[in-house]
């Protein structure tokens, strides 16, 4: 299953982004563009700080070293810096794995998410050899819930909305991915080429001009985060 992607991941490349590991040089972007409420309302809290973002880059690599999961950085053309991720990990009380994302606002409704989405699938399912991939959205957030399903992935069950423990949770709806589902999936209707690239444009430009100023840490505070983990949301 492992297939060495333990050790290295690689680039997969798309004609509107590249999906990459996760690098320190995404640590500032990342944290600026996570300071959004719009990106934040639906996962568990990004890390505070950017010691610790530099810290979740950290768990990230050794979670993929020792065979947990794999963090991907979306990077949109004309970009060399991550603006989302996706995640992909490893848990033993569900078949397969579970994935989560998450994309700066500058590039919803751009193609970039679709794209990117798909090759981490062709990625799960070919080189993971994973057999399903499964997501756990909060029951609100009808965005991430219409962007599974254009996917080919379909509704399973509902967790409740509260914890063993009675702690209050927002219910979430899962969501399971099969390869035979994802490849016979319907096919996205898309705008020109062109009319793609000067979104993509557009949305580059908005995103630098958040990021003219780029910090880095002094410091690296361990900050374990998958994205969509409903106990950091409590």
């Amino acid at each position: 299953m492992l297939d060495g992607w333990t050790d290295r991941v690689p680039h997969l490349h798309g004609d509107l982004a590249t999906l990459r590991e996760v690098a320190p040089s995404d640590v500032y972007p990342l944290f600026a563009l996570f300071s959004d409420p719009a990106v934040t309302e639906y996962m568990a809290p990004p890390p505070p700080t950017l010691a610790k973002f530099a810290g979740f880059i950290d768990w990230s690599f050794q979670q993929r070293e020792q065979g947990r999961g794999v963090c991907f950085g979306i990077v949109p053309a004309g970009m060399e810096v991550a603006v989302g991720i996706l995640q992909i990990r490893f848990d033993p009380t569900i078949s397969g794995a579970e994935w989560g994302f998450v994309l700066s606002t500058h590039f919803w409704s751009t193609g970039v998410f679709c794209e990117a989405a798909n090759a981490l699938a062709e990625f799960a399912f070919t080189t993971m050899r994973l057999e399903r991939l499964e997501a756990r959205i909060a029951q609100r957030n009808r965005r991430a819930h219409a962007a599974v399903q254009k996917l080919g992935a379909r509704f399973e069950s509902t967790i409740e909305s509260s914890s063993p423990e009675g702690i209050p949770r927002d219910p979430e709806s899962v969501f399971g991915l099969r390869e035979h589902d994802w490849r016979n999936r319907t096919p996205d209707p898309r705008a020109s080429a062109h009319d793609a690239a000067q979104r993509i444009r557009t949305a580059v430009e908005a995103t630098v001009g958040e990021l003219r100023q780029i910090d880095t840490p002094e410091t690296v505070e361990p900050y374990p985060l998958f994205l969509f983990d409903r106990r950091r949301r409590e």
